[in-house]
């Protein structure tokens, strides 16, 4: 390799280099995340997404496929309805407010790609999560050349630069600022009150994942990329710190004797999404729902932890932990655990904000119980 050569490729790898640090990253991350923006022209942007890998989208976007439900919040905040030809079929079961009862479902929750229907939708971009039955790789493969997206649009750790390069994508600059802005205004109000609280105003809690899908001590560890990480920074500690876990394995079933042994000062229950909260929820059926499960677990102990008796046992439904709602569920969880310090914001009114900003509804349910 000639001198010439050499220079070039050290050139262009300190050009990499630069672009990548100029990731935005959300205000209290605590990751270095992978995507951002490399290169753009008229016709074209390329992209490294989530997973470090590169690609190159042609422009413009007319026609766009998510196969991940949680990706399809952030498509339609930032106004992308119109473009949207394929979703999950989850989508349809969890989100039908949200429309689109006319768009095929072309895959399965982390499953599944029906690549013969993606095809026959000719997408211009399919959008794909971490995780999806298939590597990134084989579904690219499988889909002949159709640019293929790993942006979950759904953590706290990368929401923001992943809105960021969606709003590029799809000429939403302005919108993408939008939504940015409103998530990392409440991000940092909560960092701002409880950065300076002492040890002794820093309580424990449990956060157990998909209780109302009987999935029973089960911990969320800090590094969950979604729940356990929109817990983090609350002015709480979360009880699963010492369990050994790792990036595959950020939930793990524990002995109700384990809980006790921690005893908590509060508890939250995550509501996954099986029909006991949110849409069109009442206060009075997720209450009934959240003391059935308590009953449940009286004979286990569940009535003698403290949290019980002092009845700092909550329900948080999982859209508040995930997605643009993500910092909902954090204001919400910062709020239980110390009330005085947010008195004056509302995640209840937080929520009807969200949807009536980037939506344009009204959408009445319950996502949390007890109320903050």
């Amino acid at each position: 390799m000639n001198r010439s050569n050499t220079m070039k490729i050290a050139q262009h790898a300190i050009l990499a280099m630069l672009l990548l640090s100029l990731v935005a990253l959300p205000s209290t991350a605590e990751v270095t995340t992978n995507e951002c923006i490399l290169d753009r022209t008229d016709d074209s942007i390329t992209v490294v997404d989530e997973i470090g890998r590169t690609v190159t989208v042609n422009l413009p976007i007319e026609n766009i496929i998510s196969t991940d439900y949680r990706q399809m919040e952030v498509l339609l905040a930032l106004g992308g309805g119109d473009m949207i030809v394929g979703v999950d079929s989850t989508f349809h079961e969890r989100f039908p407010y949200f429309g689109l009862s006319d768009v095929p479902a072309v895959s399965v929750h982390a499953q599944e790609v029906n690549y013969e229907q993606v095809l026959m939708l000719e997408p211009d971009l399919v959008v794909i999560p971490t995780r999806q039955g298939a590597s990134a790789e084989e579904i690219t493969k499988n889909l002949h050349g159709v640019p293929v997206l790993v942006l979950s649009l759904s953590t706290r750790d990368h929401i923001i630069p992943e809105t960021q390069i969606l709003g590029e994508l799809l000429d939403k600059e302005d919108e993408a600022s939008k939504l940015v802005s409103w998530i990392n205004k409440y991000d940092n109000i909560v960092e701002e009150r409880t950065k300076d609280l002492e040890p002794q105003d820093t309580p424990t809690f449990f956060y157990e994942y998909m209780s109302d899908l009987q999935k029973k001590w089960w911990a969320i560890a800090p590094d969950n990329p979604s729940a356990g990480r929109a817990a983090e920074g609350c002015g709480g500690i979360n009880i699963a710190n010492d369990l050994q876990l790792n990036e595959e394995a950020t939930t793990v079933e524990v002995e109700a004797e384990w809980v006790f042994s921690k005893n908590p000062d509060y508890i939250f229950m995550d509501f996954m999404g099986g029909g006991m909260s949110g849409p069109g929820k009442t206060e009075e059926d997720v209450k009934n729902n959240l003391d059935g499960l308590i009953e449940e677990r009286a004979g286990e102990g569940f009535l003698e932890f403290n949290a019980t008796k002092n009845n700092h046992v909550y329900v948080l439904n999982r859209d508040l932990i995930s997605g643009p709602r993500w910092v909902i569920g954090h204001v919400c969880m910062a709020k239980w655990l110390h009330p005085d310090l947010f008195e004056d914001i509302s995640p209840d009114v937080m929520n009807k904000e969200y949807f009536k900003e980037f939506h344009g509804m009204e959408l009445e349910g319950t996502w949390t119980y007890p109320k903050p």
